[in-house]
């Protein structure tokens, strides 16, 4: 799952995903349309097989009606000319039966078509005899040229003294080539005779108890028998020839099934890069699970202790990845969510701080705030875990002027906050709307110099302008924070000065977790401390 979620996240191999969507789109498609058509097929087996019994059946109720008619209506003397008349009344009857015999005791003395038999014609023992007697017995199979019908098959059926030489079974002429099947009896042994169709194919299903999967899949077989009579009908329909008979639509189906698997994996694979976008994911993930938070330490120049920590926000992405705020800072101001997000931030700060930094090592901890949540009365109530514990823990806030702001509102959160012991700083001074003006109009507690100052080449005009700078905000009585000190020569260079208060930067630590911080703040300060030697 893991694997899956990274590679939507990663945005790499589109095209290989927009191939497998579409591939598994028409695989699904293709499959419903094998399940539709399977169930088709075997729809129709079985309905052509209920008609064939109803065929059949039709013809052995025609047979049996015959011959109790014949019971009924021969009532002449047998043989002469008026009980032939009689039987020949019977064969005109439009049910496709002539050949009438006059059997008694299974030896034919006359029929429909011979006024007699000298001598009379011994019929064999009944193949499927009596139960009843109104159930004729059949002779099944039997050569008829002792009856007069040289060359001919048929089955003859015999009810008390009457029979009927019935034809041979044919098929409908307009049956589906790829559908084979057979018709046969059964005696009451289990017997098993074949009417018509594809003779052994019953017998062979039967055999057949657990087909293998391909053939399960490509091949129906079907074996049904009429509860009330002596037929059954065995059925097996190859998939591959079906389809030969419907290509033509076949064909065209599957292509316009290709072609609606290809928009519908493009919608799908357009609505996974919107849902897996990094924006999409933040909005969704925001909460204070995924916030991480690190602790940047603050530096007195004058007594290179560390007195506070800045709290720079991450995210934790989905894949457990650790997300820099310059990805996600615009997108928690566009989504309206600043003031939650400050929120998330604190509390996980306070948290941890309150948890692992001791009572005895009061700290400044520093928030960055979006300029449109500085509101005194909602600040308040974001740091109000920090408020109770003075002792312990001074909160500050760091205003980054990227739009212009109302000076006398300003002003008056900037009061309310150092009221309730809550210190502000101009934060990334040199850069977007900080002037000196606001430094000089809002009554904020310093200002903090953007590393674009800090660490410019001393021959660069901003590396020139650094001093002039520094000098011209202490002027207004502000402490003086530079960020972005990276090198021991430039934090020498900023103590030279004896004007800048407090520093940061990787010349004394990188951003740390709470462990790492908990540590630096057990060790004292270090390197930074090493000042140049005299002259």
């Amino acid at each position: 799952m893991s694997a899956i979620v990274n590679a939507l996240i990663a945005g790499r191999h589109r095209r290989l995903l927009r191939g497998v969507l579409w591939g598994a789109i028409l695989a699904a498609l293709l499959g419903l349309g094998y399940g539709f058509v399977h169930w088709q097929v075997r729809s129709f087996i079985r309905h052509d097989q209920r008609a064939e019994l109803a065929r059949i059946n039709s013809i052995r109720t025609g047979v049996v009606d015959a011959l109790r008619m014949l019971q009924r209506d021969a009532t002449a003397v047998p043989c002469s000319r008026d009980f032939l008349a009689q039987m020949r009344r019977v064969a005109f009857l439009p049910d496709g039966l002539n050949e009438f015999l006059y059997a008694p005791g299974g030896r034919i003395e006359c029929s429909t078509s011979q006024p007699s038999f000298e001598p009379p014609v011994l019929l064999a023992a009944p193949d499927i005899a009596t139960t009843t007697s109104n159930d004729p017995s059949w002779r099944v199979d039997r050569d008829l040229a002792s009856i007069g019908l040289a060359g001919v098959i048929g089955t003859i059926a015999q009810l008390g003294n009457f029979a009927v030489a019935i034809p041979p079974y044919t098929r409908y002429e307009n049956e589906s080539p790829w559908l084979h099947k057979e018709l046969v009896s059964r005696g009451a042994d289990g017997k098993v005779w074949s009417v018509a169709g594809d003779r052994g194919l019953f017998e062979s299903l039967e055999a057949e108890k657990h087909p293998s999967l391909g053939a399960g899949l490509t091949t129906l077989t079907s074996s049904i028998c009429d509860p009330a009579g002596p037929y059954c009908v065995a059925s097996r329909a190859n998939l591959f020839d079906w389809a030969k008979d419907w290509l033509p639509i076949l064909s065209s189906t599957i292509l316009l099934a290709a072609l609606f698997a290809w928009v519908c994996a493009n919608n799908i694979a357009d609505w996974l890069a919107r849902y897996w976008s990094f924006e999409a994911r933040f909005t969704r993930g925001l909460n204070a699970q995924s916030i991480v938070v690190a602790y940047q330490p603050l530096v007195d120049l004058k007594t290179d202790d560390i007195v506070g920590v800045e709290v720079l926000a991450r995210w934790r992405d989905v894949d457990g990845t650790l997300v820099a705020p310059n990805r996600f800072i615009d997108i928690v101001a566009r989504s309206g969510r600043t003031g939650e997000f400050t929120q998330l931030v604190v509390d996980r700060a306070y948290a941890e701080l309150s948890e692992h930094i001791g009572r005895d090592t009061p700290l400044e901890v520093s928030f960055n705030v979006f300029a449109p949540d500085f509101d005194s009365t909602d600040l308040l109530k974001i740091f109000v875990k920090f408020l109770g514990e003075p002792q312990r823990f001074r909160a500050a806030v760091e205003l980054v002027e990227n739009h212009d702001i109302d000076f006398e509102s300003a002003q008056c959160t900037i009061e309310a906050l150092a009221a309730a012991g809550v210190r502000t700083f101009i934060d990334d001074f040199g850069t977007g709307y900080s002037s000196i003006e606001r430094v000089a109009r809002l009554a904020v507690h310093g200002v903090k110099l953007d590393r674009s100052f800090a660490m410019s080449p001393p021959d660069s005009v901003m590396g020139r302008m650094l001093v002039q700078v520094i000098e011209i905000i202490k002027t207004t009585g502000r402490l003086i924070i530079v960020e972005g000190v990276e090198t021991l020569a430039r934090l020498n260079v900023l103590r030279a000065t004896g004007l800048v208060d407090y520093v940061q930067g990787y010349v004394i630590s990188r951003p740390l977790d709470i462990n790492e911080l908990t540590a630096l703040l057990a060790r004292g300060n270090a390197a930074w401390s090493i000042r140049p030697a005299a002259a």
